[in-house]
């Protein structure tokens, strides 16, 4: 009697199963393709995706967070690559932006001087501040511009807004202004308004004062000062302030009045330089 015997080697009888599905898989593609969107086959399928629906919203919503962190460490990873390039960028673009408002800045100073120099009608050479003395009585600037440039000893300076003071010393690239608002400053002025003559000097918290006007032409406040040339220091009819104060004690001769130039002396960067006038020598104490 022969004994039964059974294959029971791995992937016996598999070819077989394999061609049942397949025949299946047409069988079922056939159908699907013939019977329309009415057919059963259809309607299993809506009834699958419906019930599978709730199980696919909340693993969306379960796995959105492991996502996002995901992505996040992806980002850190690529923010932590980049950072210096980017920092360094930031730094350079700072840096140009901070050059070009301190170019346009200067621009808009230079424009400024430039349409007061023309409205003026007198003959002018641009120098900038290089200095500025730091004595509290003998204020006085030093420019970037000398003998080499046409600059003279007793040329006036002036910057947009008016008088800002004298040159007193000449080197052939530099020169030194004393300001009028040092104490030992004299200017020749006009009262506007009024023609009074007066002599504005330096007075002591960078102010200035108006001399010598006799309290029956006093100004009031707002009145402005000119430059009366008087005496070839200065040309006419430039302006060297506005009157914010008038005192007119009986027992004086003359008013106590107070001035305010125009020019924001201690902050100015730029002046020009009146050449080619008649000016006299400057000599200690004005030259009114």
């Amino acid at each position: 009697m022969k004994r039964l015997e059974i294959d029971t080697r791995r992937g016996a009888g598999r070819p077989l199963v394999l061609a049942v599905l397949v025949v299946a898989a047409l069988i079922v593609t056939t159908v699907w393709y013939r019977e329309g969107d009415d057919g059963p086959l259809h309607g299993a399928r809506r009834v699958l995706l419906a019930a599978s629906q709730p199980f696919a919203t909340a693993g969306t919503w379960v796995a959105a967070p492991f996502r996002a962190v995901g992505n996040w460490a992806t980002g850190l990873g690529v923010n932590s690559a980049d950072y210096a390039t980017v920092k360094e960028q930031n730094l350079q673009l700072k840096e140009r932006l901070a050059t070009l408002e301190e170019a346009k800045l200067e621009n808009d100073r230079i424009r400024a001087l430039v349409d007061f120099a023309k409205a003026q009608d007198l003959p002018t050479s641009g120098a900038r501040i290089i200095g500025r003395s730091t004595d509290s009585r003998q204020r006085s600037i030093l420019i970037d511009r000398g003998t080499s440039s046409g600059v003279k000893r007793g040329d006036a300076v002036i910057a947009a807004g008016g008088l800002v003071g004298q040159v007193v010393e000449v080197t052939p690239f530099t020169s030194q202004v004393r300001l009028i608002t040092d104490t030992s400053s004299g200017v020749a002025v006009l009262v506007q308004r009024t023609r009074a003559n007066g002599i504005v000097r330096g007075a002591s918290q960078k102010s200035l004062e108006l001399d010598f006007v006799e309290m029956a032409l006093a100004p009031v406040v707002g009145d402005v000062l000119i430059t009366s040339g008087l005496g070839g220091v200065y040309p006419k009819g430039i302006v060297v302030g506005e009157v914010t104060s008038v005192s007119a004690p009986q027992t004086d001769l003359y008013a106590a009045i107070s001035v305010s130039s125009r020019v924001d002396i201690e902050r100015i960067e730029e002046v020009l330089v009146i050449t080619g006038q008649n000016a006299a020598a400057a000599q200690p104490g004005g030259g009114e």
